[in-house]
Parts: structure tokens; C-alpha cells; sequence
């Protein structure tokens, strides 16, 4: 919290007066340069949230990746100046969850809101390249492109005849068919509540998909249903269709809109107006829970592995509760958003984190954000948090629990390997690898996967102000999208990290000028700072960097409103 004499030493920085008028200076320069449209390549990976990497990282992998974020933020700057007429968005391929996609479109439907127009051009048009399209004022198709947008596919493989061809078996315990996590290692097909659950959520994310584009296309959801039943279009059917507005190439595009002083985005981000706002005392933090739950610190691989049984973000219970409770000390985090992108993982790590985020519920506005999957103990932890934002397409629930091992007996038989075990105990080998589980063992296993269950209801019970048995109706290891869990009472609202931003500072009673911070690992201080507050403070703010550990106090490089 900013005492007086903090807030002595900021008035009198003269760093930061310097900046201000530094920055005053280049928008008197920038007023001057006329700006039409502004053009962006999207790249095709867009994380949520900005991304630090370290200088080897950089000369590795290049400079941080641009993040959804960010983009938002430069959309708000582009929308704050008057010059720039629109965007001219340029589609070569979208990597993104369809969570994500949706947060991408309400940031293109802000921008349109503000009076900027958005033209999207594309090459040709798949399901989620038409997706983001349709929340433009224009799509554009290059000749002799094609409308792909052939609809919704999705594959479940099953592994048990090779495992048997290996010798290997997976031993499974869990609270119910629907929790089927293990399924594709010890089933030749679906179950029947396996195809059930599947064929909901798929129905779930078509209805989206359909909605959207017809919502924003101004036609009918039969119509839409048409439009993919009947793809691919060539670029004629397309256009003639009103799929499309207009086949040309960028060339004619550009003739056709007069666009002079078109600037590239990098250009832009030069040109555009900077707003300076006063920086308040309080702020927003974002406290990002992603990958797989377990036991010890968070971390994940310096790069993106295809194969996730070797590497993959891992949320790990000593890195959440340390930064919930430092967050706890910190007076200055008004309010928390709890964003989670993360499918559970291990019951003992998701109770132990929930635990430290209801000590941090208790003390201050705490609002849990569902990015693309919060599942299984990804939602054990949103319930410590007040209110649940997710967004429609979002994979939710699986309330459940289950436990197996792995029996590789089969394996070191065919490898001629011969095993002995010695043991003392009636259970010493209970996890062993060597058999599957007695009948007096999985009836113990049994008993503890029911307990934990129990222990998981009790939770959302508490937590969504329902009965255990209503909770249980939803449960058992179902799965939802984001809207099929506000229709059953698990989330309370449908939206973006945005909205979840937005709810935070309505609990807290904070500005809409409020920075967001992201808990994050603490640059060290240089000697000179140490005794100056508000020099480091400063100095901490200028050098944030979005990353996992560490005490999360630092903000943003820069401040984005919540309104």
C-alpha cells in the first residue's frame, strides 16, 4: 500500500516527469502523421497472456510471441485515436482453441464498436479463419480461393490392443464411466458414456460455431448449417452466396478503399497516440494456474514439445500457494483473476492450492477466469474464487476422480526378463508395476477414489451454494463447455478474460483506469533502489515480466483498462 512519504518520493521522481514529457513530445510529432489503415499478419499462435523470454530464449526462439493481451491493448490504442479508419487483418492459418478463438472475436467486435472498421483477407478460409472472419465489416478472399469451413471433426484413439501386443496394461479405478481420462488406454472403443459425452460437447461447440457466425453474418442458423453442409465453395460460390463480400486481390483491395497511408503494424505502434493516465494506487493481479497439476514447482520446457509425454506445462503446488499467499501480504493487489488453463492433475496438488486461494478469497475480491480448459482440478480451484467467468466454448466440470497403474508384467515376459519381488507387508506391492490389484486392494482404492470424490463435492457444494446430490447430477466426471455449465450452475457468467477483469474491479470498488498486473518472478533490484520505495516501485513496474514464481507484485509493461 502507498504511504505519504511513497507518495512523496513518486511526485518528486524526476524519472518519471522525464518520461512524460518525453512522451508528450513524441505525440506532438505523431500528430502529424496521417494513418489510414493499419495492417496485421496474424500469426498463428497467439497465447493469452504476454510471455518472457530470457536472452537465450530470444536467441533461440525470437522475441516474445505477440499475445491476445497485447493485442487488445494495441486495439484499444487504434480505437483512442481519432485518425486510423480500420484494420486490415491478414489470415494465413489460426493454431487457436476455440476459448481462444472467442476471445479474439470479442476483442475484432470491440474495435467495431469504437468505429473502426475490420477487414479480414485471407487466401482461402478454413473453420477457424471464418470464425474470427465473421466478426469483420468485410471478408475478402483472394482468387481462386475456397470456403472450407466443412464443419466440426474430432477423433478418440484407443490404445489397448497395442498395449496388449507390448505386454502392458493399465489397472483403472474411477468414480464413473463419464470419467473417462484412461479410457483410451483400457478400451478398444468408446463406452457407451464416453460416445454420450463426446456427442454433447461436440453438439455444445457446433451450436457455438453456428450461432456466432450467423450472429455476426446477419443470417439465419440454417443458413449457416448450410453453408458448411455444402462446403468446400469455391470463391465464385462464396461471393455469390454472400458467404464472402467481395474476391479480389490485395492489390484491388487496396484501390478499391483508397487507402492511402497505410501503415504496417510496427509502424503503427510507432505512430499511434499514447494516452498517459495516472497510475493508480491499487491494481488488478492475474494469477495464471496452466498445464498439468502436480506435486513441487510450476515450469514448463524451453520450447513447445509435440509430444506430451515428455514435456508439457506443469502447475505445480508449491509455485501457486507461494504466490496466492504472497499476494495475500500485498495490500496493493485490490483483486485477483484467477486464470486457468489447466485440466487437473493431482488431488493432493489441486486441495492444497484451493486451500491457499480460499485464504486469499476470504481476504479480497478473488474471480476464477476459464480460459480453454478448466477440468477435473481446474475447477476444484475455481470454486475458492466469488464468481466463475468461462467462455461458452470452454471444457468445464469433470467433478471426478480416478486412479490406475500401469501392469508391464505382459512386457518384461516377452523380453524374457525374469522378476522377483520381496516383500513384507500384505500390501507392500499394491503399486507395484508387477500385477494388477487384488481384490482386497482395488476395494481399497476404490474407497479412497469415493473419498476424494467426496471431498471434491463438498467443495463445489460449498462453493456454488447447491446440494451434494445436485452437484453429484452434474458430476461423476461429466464434462461440459463453458455454456452447458452456466445452464447447471457452475459458472456465473459467459466471457473473456476481459469480463473477468471488468467483474474484479466492480467487486473491488476500482477505477476503470486501473493497471493489471501478472504474478510474476521479481527482477532483482539494483543496489541504488534499495532504499528508495518508490524508485523501486517504479523500477519494477518499467521491468515486469510475465512469468511463473516468484513474488507477484509486478505489473504489466503497460497499463490496460478494465472498463
Amino acid at each position: 500500500m502507498f504511504t505519504p512519504l511513497r507518495k512523496f518520493f513518486a511526485i518528486l521522481n524526476p524519472l518519471r516527469w522525464a518520461s512524460r514529457l518525453f512522451a508528450a513530445a513524441a505525440n506532438g510529432r505523431r500528430r502529424f502523421r496521417k494513418i489510414g489503415y493499419i495492417q496485421l499478419m496474424l500469426p498463428a499462435d497467439l497465447p493469452l497472456l504476454p510471455e518472457a523470454r530470457r536472452w537465450w530464449q530470444r536467441r533461440l526462439l525470437g522475441k516474445s510471441p505477440l499475445s491476445l493481451l497485447e493485442l487488445e491493448r494495441e486495439f484499444r490504442r487504434i480505437a483512442d485515436d481519432p485518425r486510423p479508419i480500420g484494420l486490415i487483418l491478414y489470415l494465413r492459418g489460426l493454431n487457436l482453441t476455440l476459448a481462444d478463438l472467442q476471445t479474439l472475436r470479442g476483442s475484432l467486435l470491440r474495435l467495431r464498436a469504437r468505429g473502426k472498421r475490420v477487414i479480414c483477407f485471407a487466401q482461402m478460409y478454413d473453420n477457424r479463419q471464418y470464425y474470427i472472419a465473421s466478426a469483420a465489416d468485410e471478408i475478402v478472399m483472394q482468387p481462386g480461393g475456397e470456403l472450407m469451413v466443412t464443419g466440426l471433426h474430432s477423433e478418440a484413439l484407443f490404445l489397448k490392443d497395442a498395449l496388449d501386443a507390448l505386454g502392458v496394461e493399465l489397472d483403472s479405478v474411477a468414480i464413473s464411466p463419464y470419467k473417462g481420462a484412461f479410457d483410451r488406454f483400457t478400451r478398444r472403443e468408446p463406452s457407451p458414456e464416453g460416445r454420450e459425452q463426446l456427442d454433447w460437447l461436440l453438439d455444445s461447440q457446433y451450436e457455438i460455431f453456428v450461432r456466432d457466425i450467423a450472429e455476426a453474418r446477419g443470417l439465419t442458423p440454417d443458413a449457416v448449417r448450410a453453408l458448411v453442409d455444402g462446403a468446400p465453395h469455391l470463391d465464385s460460390e462464396a461471393l455469390a452466396a454472400g458467404y464472402i463480400d467481395a474476391v479480389e486481390t490485395e492489390e484491388a483491395l487496396f484501390r478499391r478503399l483508397e487507402a492511402r497511408h497505410v501503415l504496417t503494424w510496427e509502424q503503427a505502434g510507432r505512430a499511434l497516440y499514447k494516452k498517459w493516465r495516472p497510475r493508480p494506487d491499487k491494481y488488478i493481479a492475474v494469477l495464471r494456474v496452466g498445464g498439468l497439476m502436480l506435486p513441487g514447482e510450476s515450469g514448463s520446457p524451453p520450447v513447445n514439445l509435440p509430444i506430451p509425454i515428455i514435456g508439457g506445462e506443469r502447475a505445480g503446488d508449491l509455485t501457486v500457494t507461494r504466490q496466492a499467499r504472497a499476494l495475500l501480504k500485498n495490500r496493493d493487489a485490490a483483486a485477483v483473476v484467477l486464470l486457468i488453463d489447466s485440466g487437473g492433475g493431482a488431488a493432493m496438488t489441486a486441495e492444497a492450492m484451493t486451500a491457499a486461494l480460499a485464504e486469499l478469497a476470504a481476504d479480497r475480491p478473488l474471480v476464477a477466469c476459464m480460459n480453454g480448459v478448466a477440468a477435473s482440478g481446474g475447477y476444484m480451484i475455481a470454486t475458492a474464487a466469488r464468481w466463475i467467468v468461462a467462455q461458452p466454448a470452454t471444457l468445464t466440470g469433470s467433478i471426478g476422480v480416478i486412479s490406475a497403474k500401469a501392469v508391464t508384467r505382459g512386457l518384461w515376459d516377452k523380453l524374457q526378463i525374469h522378476r522377483y519381488e520381496f516383500t513384507r507387508g500384505a500390501n507392500a506391492a499394491m503399486f507395484s508395476d508387477a500385477a494388477p490389484y487384488t481384490e482386497a486392494q482395488r476395494a481399497r482404492v476404490v474407497r479412497g477414489v469415493q473419498h476424494t470424490y467426496q471431498q471434491f463435492i463438498d467443495h463445489v457444494a460449498a462453493a456454488r451454494n447447491m446440494s451434494a446430490g445436485a452437484v453429484d447430477a452434474v458430476s461423476g466426471g461429466r464434462v461440459w463447455t463453458g455454456a452447458q455449465a452456466l445452464e447447471r450452475g457452475l459458472v456465473d457468467e459467459l466471457g473473456d478474460l476481459h469480463a473477468a477483469l471488468a467483474k474484479a474491479k466492480a467487486l473491488a470498488g476500482l477505477p476503470d483506469e486501473t493497471p493489471v498486473a501478472l504474478a510474476g518472478k521479481a527482477p532483482p533490484l539494483p543496489p541504488q533502489l534499495a532504499a528508495n520505495p518508490a524508485a523501486a516501485l517504479d523500477y519494477l513496474r518499467a521491468n515486469a515480466q510475465a512469468v511463473g514464481g516468484g513474488t507477484p507484485l509486478l505489473l504489466l509493461p503497460f497499463e490496460w483498462r478494465v472498463s
